[in-house]
């Protein structure tokens, strides 16, 4: 948000958990049918959570996400997260709760052992999170990750999902898939995958391409000799 990059969430900037509710009224306010999700950090030690997911759902969001992420973060700073009770597994249980109140529930997985433990949380839907998004003046730069590897990657996150729940809905998100052409090739390679969930690629992307293009053009325009 505010132009910031994603990983903002992460950083001690500001509360994120407050910030989704101060968004609330922006955006719920302007919606008619469109449902809406709160991104929730679940690892958040000042939130008693099913209170807070309580209150989201009073204030109109339909379902939840498990962002910002410890998903995110690896090494020894991760080891640490996760042995000072900081932890994905704290998602995991924020997504169970999450199911149990009828939200919609879409974590981001990062791996088989995350894909398995939110498909047996009851998860609605699991997002293969392959990494920050690609291109445009605030996304990562271009990973080791090909798109070939995104669709290894999924494939065997999706499977190990489908053996748990058969119904289980996949999508896949982030990396190098960050336009309509990467998202076709992906998803033309994956067999069983439901789709895509866009972040960067749907509201950021296009309008940081539509806007320099706009202004290149009036910038372009050469005024009539006086």
């Amino acid at each position: 948000m505010a132009g910031r990059g994603s990983l903002a969430g992460m950083m001690p900037y500001g509360d994120a958990n407050a910030t989704v509710l101060d968004m609330a009224t922006e955006i719920l306010t302007v919606v008619d049918s469109t449902a809406v999700l709160a991104g929730v950090c679940a690892t958040d030690p000042y939130r008693f959570m099913p209170q807070f997911l309580q209150q989201l759902k009073d204030l109109g969001f339909c379902g939840v996400q498990n962002f910002p992420t410890v998903g995110l973060v690896d090494g020894t700073f991760r080891r640490n997260l996760e042995a000072t009770g900081m932890s994905y597994q704290k998602e995991v249980e924020m997504v169970q709760t999450a199911r149990r109140m009828d939200l919609l529930t879409t974590p981001y997985v990062f791996n088989v052992d995350e894909a398995e433990r939110m498909t047996k949380a009851g998860a609605d839907v699991i997002v293969v999170h392959l990494g920050l998004t690609t291109g445009g003046s605030i996304g990562a730069s271009e990973g080791e990750m090909t798109l070939d590897d995104c669709a290894k990657t999924i494939q065997t996150i999706r499977d190990a999902c489908v053996k748990i729940e058969p119904e289980i809905i996949v999508l896949c998100h982030g990396g190098p898939i960050s336009g309509v052409e990467d998202t076709r090739y992906v998803l033309n390679r994956v067999h069983g995958i439901h789709g895509f969930f866009g972040a960067s690629s749907m509201e950021r992307l296009p309008v940081e391409t539509a806007i320099e293009q706009n202004a290149r053009g009036f910038k372009n325009i050469r005024t009539g000799s006086h």
